[in-house]
């Protein structure tokens, strides 16, 4: 009896530690695909380009003159992603034709409940067909899980991104901001090449 008694212990303790030592070894996994993703991302083509390779649920379609690119991850299933959707629809109308552009690429691989949801809920933004928005390669904005936001300029640079719904309502309620940040740093970056391009031409002359 005295043997078998340090033996339940031990059992009992290996039970309590294994799903953690299961966490641990999920977590430098997860941590690799976040790396891979956000490697990917910072290699892909321009959003423009991106949006080249997909096909859209409705007729709506993304504005050509844009500073910013609001790419939202929504589906209908979600209650958060239901829940900011009006609020969406009012940014996005407050937004359209000043620089920035909204872009819902849909979760729902079933088309019907897709276009019902987009109608019911009256969407007036560009919906990416769930499955064609695998060509648009983003961080997946926070937890990866929806609803999840990316802002970001034509060039594929990352301005915010962030996930759940006070994030996305937020992130898309500063586009007044993001796409002043996005003209100026776009300013800057062609007064420095051009300043580079002028040193460049001092240097042949030498």
């Amino acid at each position: 009896m005295k043997r078998l008694f340090p033996i339940a212990i031990a059992m009992l303790g290996a039970t309590l530690i294994a799903p953690n030592c299961a966490y641990a070894q999920d977590t430098p996994a997860a941590a690799e695909v976040e790396t891979t993703e956000s490697t990917k991302a910072t290699e892909t083509v321009s959003v423009p380009d991106m949006l080249k390779e997909v096909k859209f649920l409705t007729k709506a379609k993304p504005k050509k003159k844009v500073h910013v690119y609001f790419i939202l991850r929504s589906h209908s299933k979600c209650g958060f992603c239901r829940k900011i959707t009006p609020e969406m629809n009012e940014l996005y109308k407050a937004m359209k034709g000043k620089g920035a552009e909204l872009i819902m690429l849909s979760g729902d691989s079933d088309r019907k409940v897709a276009k019902e949801w987009a109608t019911e809920a009256e969407m007036s933004y560009p919906i990416v067909t769930h499955e064609t928005a695998g060509a648009v390669i983003l961080p997946s904005g926070g937890s990866g899980g929806t609803p999840n936001i990316v802002a970001v300029t034509p060039d594929g640079t990352v301005l915010e991104s962030g996930s759940g719904a006070s994030a996305c309502t937020r992130i898309a309620g500063s586009w007044k901001e993001l796409v002043k940040d996005a003209k100026k740093a776009k300013k800057a970056g062609k007064v420095k090449k051009k300043a580079k391009s002028a040193e460049a031409e001092e240097l042949s002359l030498d």
